[in-house]
């Protein structure tokens, strides 16, 4: 006897089938076709995976990485030169300061925007926010994902494309995968919690049952041949994607964060998220993307109050503490091939723009500022100890770019270079959208007119 199975409708789908693992965003979009390279490139490749550690706020850079000194500074920012021609603010960053050879600092970052919540769609996805296209641009993650999925393995049971400690409330949206398929999309984690998609050994038969009970439920929608049914068989194909996640033995040691490293990392959201990020890169299991977001940068009062919950010591402390203790471990532990985690890990760590200058404003703090900002980048072939890019006395204006274009570095040519480093082709573009506007991996148009961006091939050099 056949049985018929009830159709619910779209809506009802969403509110009662939700079985899908935490996280992931879905957007009602086609697969990309007519995906095309505009001209002949050849990105540099190296990198495997990509941590992008988001400084949400925007981080002061004369008190970071383009430290400045004047009678605004505290005396136990204990501000010594490192290296030759690298200063920094030893008292805040003693880790970090004794690893300049693995990273290079940039501090002729340039941003477009002064809000947070536009600054930060900006560094994900390399172009103004446009209300009208934001369902169908996806994030620099997602692009990867999405060109690198001919990688993936067998027993690969990682998504590409993961995201911890993104706050929304923060001004910052997580952006999805746009115009290409749902599976290159992030899965959201809290470094806090523990991994919502970890099922239960005694609860696993249970879990295989359901799973059957919703290929039964969706089986005639998948088989359509409509929107409707291409949208369902993407679905499908996010669930497949993400079921090995679900069984695998593994993922328990892969999430797992013991005490000693808790506190080494420094017993922190940003600590924790860094040590997952360091045992997901040692897994190789099929991730590619990481962005890491530490939100309370927005010191607009009391920045150096230390009575203040977050302050520029604090904030700090954590950075150094994780960021440092990440970069010791992927430099010192290797692969199955003997090559260094840091070889193959591109870390990039910035804001989405840079804060006023000079003495502290009225209110004690530093305001949002575009003109000058600094970012460090450690891993996929860059090459560590360097600085690149000057900025006057201040730190307000950037006197002397420090790479070939000969102007300031833009979130679009950081992205570029991500791509190079993953090797992608960066004039990619997607020609069918909803809109009908083409999505290009790189704009070529910036907020003041035409701009060709370019990879920074000084950070290799």
């Amino acid at each position: 006897m056949s049985v018929t199975m009830p159709r619910l409708t779209r809506r009802e789908f969403f509110r009662v089938g939700g079985v899908g693992v935490a996280g992931y965003h879905l957007l009602p979009m086609l697969a990309p076709r007519n995906v095309r390279a505009a001209s002949k490139v050849e990105p540099r490749g190296g990198a495997e995976v990509t941590i992008l550690l988001f400084l949400s706020g925007g981080a002061s850079q004369t008190d970071t990485f383009d430290v400045k000194e004047g009678s605004w500074t505290p005396p136990d920012f204990d501000i010594r030169t490192v290296t030759p021609g690298l200063r920094l603010p030893v008292g805040l960053l003693p880790n970090l300061s004794r690893q300049t050879g693995k990273y290079c600092i940039v501090r002729s970052i340039e941003a477009w925007e002064i809000d947070h919540g536009r600054g930060s769609y900006y560094v994900q996805a390399g172009r103004l926010l446009s209300p009208a296209r934001v369902k169908e641009i996806p994030s620099v993650g997602a692009v990867i994902a999405y060109e690198t999925a001919g990688r993936r393995k067998e027993s690969d049971y990682l998504p590409a494309f993961l995201a911890m400690n993104v706050v929304t409330s923060a001004g910052m949206q997580l952006v999805g995968p746009g115009v290409l398929p749902a599976s290159c999309g992030p899965m959201a984690l809290s470094s806090t919690d523990p991994p919502p998609f970890l099922v239960p050994e005694q609860e696993r038969d249970r879990f295989r049952r359901r799973l059957e009970m919703l290929k039964d439920l969706d089986a005639g929608w998948r088989q359509e041949d409509s929107d409707r049914g291409r949208l369902f068989r993407e679905l499908d194909g996010k669930y497949q994607g993400a079921y090995p996640l679900l069984g695998n033995p593994r993922v328990s040691e892969v999430f797992k964060i013991a005490s000693d490293e808790h506190q080494r990392y420094g017993s922190s959201a940003l600590g924790d998220a860094c040590v997952l990020a360091r045992n997901i890169v040692q897994e190789n299991a099929g991730n590619r993307f990481i962005l890491i977001s530490h939100g309370g940068w927005d010191l607009h009062r009391n920045a150096y109050d230390k009575t203040a919950k977050v302050n520029q010591y604090t904030l700090c402390t954590e950075l150094d503490s994780a960021l440092g203790s990440l970069l010791e471990d992927l430099a010192s532990r290797t692969d199955e091939h003997r090559r260094p985690l840091l070889d193959k890990a591109l870390v990039v760590c910035m804001g989405e723009f840079g804060r006023t200058t000079g003495e502290l404003s009225t209110q004690k703090g530093r305001d949002h500022y575009r003109h000058a900002a600094s970012a460090l980048f450690a891993g996929g072939g860059v090459k560590g100890g360097k600085v690149l890019g000057v900025t006057n006395e201040t730190g307000a204006k950037i006197v002397d770019p420090g790479w070939s274009q000969k102007r300031s570095i833009y979130p679009e040519d950081v992205l570029l270079t991500i791509y190079s480093a993953m090797g992608v082709d960066w004039t990619k573009k997607v020609t069918q959208t909803l809109s009908g506007r083409p999505f290009e991996y790189i704009e070529n148009i910036s907020p003041i007119g035409y701009m060709r961006f370019s990879e920074v091939s000084e950070l290799f050099a």
